[in-house]
């Protein structure tokens, strides 16, 4: 019996390249081949499993929704065959290529820019891609090899590894204070207005001398910015809950007090994310290992 005839690699790749840029021509620019090239390829893709991938216009190209389920596996199965590849000759070759990396707005300035760039130059094989964005991404679907995360992980197919603990402050303006009183106990806070972030629920736990207790809080503002949270703060529309990382430097301005000394807030820890195929390529495990030196315990 005859074996079931395969893809071709070259215009599996020029697919895939064609979604992670948005186009025809950007896949043709990474990949370093005219643009006929790569749409040839697709098409040729398209043809042998009889299904249209990708919607052609003027703007670019679009998935349609078989696209779209294809991508996600042929993505996956890619990633497959280059962490193969990589294991193969990792004992003799450096970690090279593009790695895809998303982290939070906020983090990435504050504590993870300079760190990546130190990674740079440690490894000038290694080419990045770094977004910085609030959002949670697709990780699969986008081709993201890692994600740097604080907060609580839903459950799901993503390797999940916490990196380091977070401290977290409660934090306020003086003016805002002076106007509506300084609470001293988590209860008290249930009196003033939180800024909270777009996801988090409107309570809050502590940690004090007698063990954990929570408290429901009123909020006119939102947003899913840590930024924004930040500078609502300091401008007196609340009291906050952050990263000590990211108020520091306005407590030794004194643009901010730390409020309900003696309690800890539960906060949440941060986290490195990776799809399963993704984790086994030199470059991430590479990118992985200089974050656990660089976070040994807490941030």
């Amino acid at each position: 019996m005859a074996e079931p005839e395969s893809v071709e690699i070259l215009d599996l790749i020029s697919f895939i390249r064609v979604v992670e840029t948005g186009s025809i021509g950007g896949a043709a620019s990474r990949l370093g081949i005219a643009k006929s090239i790569v749409s040839r390829r697709v098409s040729r893709l398209e043809n042998f499993l009889g299904a249209t991938l990708l919607t052609r216009s003027q703007k670019g190209t679009s998935l349609t929704d078989v696209g779209r389920e294809y991508h996600v596996r042929a993505a996956s199965g890619l990633a497959e065959l280059e962490s193969a590849q990589e294991m193969v000759v990792r004992s003799t070759t450096e970690a090279s290529g593009l790695v895809r990396v998303s982290v939070p707005v906020a983090f990435g300035e504050f504590c993870l820019a300079p760190l990546l760039a130190e990674f740079a130059h440690l490894h000038p094989r290694i080419h990045f891609d770094v977004r910085f964005e609030d959002r949670q991404p697709d990780l699969v679907a986008e081709a993201y090899d890692l994600a740097v995360r604080i907060g609580s992980i839903p459950d799901s197919a993503l390797i999940t590894r916490k990196l380091a603990k977070v401290r977290w402050a409660v934090v306020a303006s003086p003016s805002y204070l002076e106007a509506r009183g300084r609470p001293s106990k988590p209860a008290e806070l249930a009196a003033h207005n939180a800024i909270l972030y777009s996801f988090d629920t409107v309570s809050w736990r502590f940690q004090g001398p007698d063990g954990w207790e929570q408290v429901r809080v009123n909020s006119q503002f939102r947003t899913d910015n840590g930024q924004m949270m930040l500078a609502a703060a300091r401008g007196g529309l609340g009291i906050v809950v952050l990263p000590v990382f990211m108020v520091q430097e306005s407590l030794a301005r004194g643009d901010l007090e730390v409020l309900v000394p003696g309690y800890s807030h539960a906060g949440a820890d941060l986290h490195i994310l990776m799809p399963p195929a993704r984790a086994g390529i030199a470059r991430v495990r590479a990118l992985v290992s200089f974050l656990y030196e660089k976070f040994e315990r807490e941030v």
